[in-house]
């Protein structure tokens, strides 16, 4: 079974700092090493995915609860009316702006 909680919200909006390398010490052989490098962390294609929707959801505007009441009120009860030219000059000015 698999959970997937996507409502999480960061601890933190600031960005984290700029990593700095981690000494590390090894036993080879009886003997101690050091070696110095940086930790690795590598993040899954639908993490990558969450974290980018995350940051465009961040960029929106909010919703006008009352006109999606409104709305929905009218496709319910059949009263809405598609403005076919207002929609496509709306499509034509997203896809070729100027």
């Amino acid at each position: 079974m698999r959970i997937e909680n996507t409502s999480l919200q960061p601890l933190s909006t600031k960005q984290a700092e700029t990593p700095t390398p981690v000494e590390r010490r090894e036993e080879l052989n009886g003997a101690d090493s050091v070696r110095s490098g940086s930790d690795k962390v590598e993040m899954s294609e639908n993490a990558r995915l969450l974290a980018k929707s995350r940051a465009a959801l961040g960029n929106t505007e909010d919703v006008d609860a009352e006109r999606v009441n409104m709305l929905k009120q009218q496709i319910q009860s059949g009263d809405y009316t598609i403005q076919v030219g207002e929609l496509a000059r709306k499509l034509l000015a997203k896809i070729f702006p100027k």
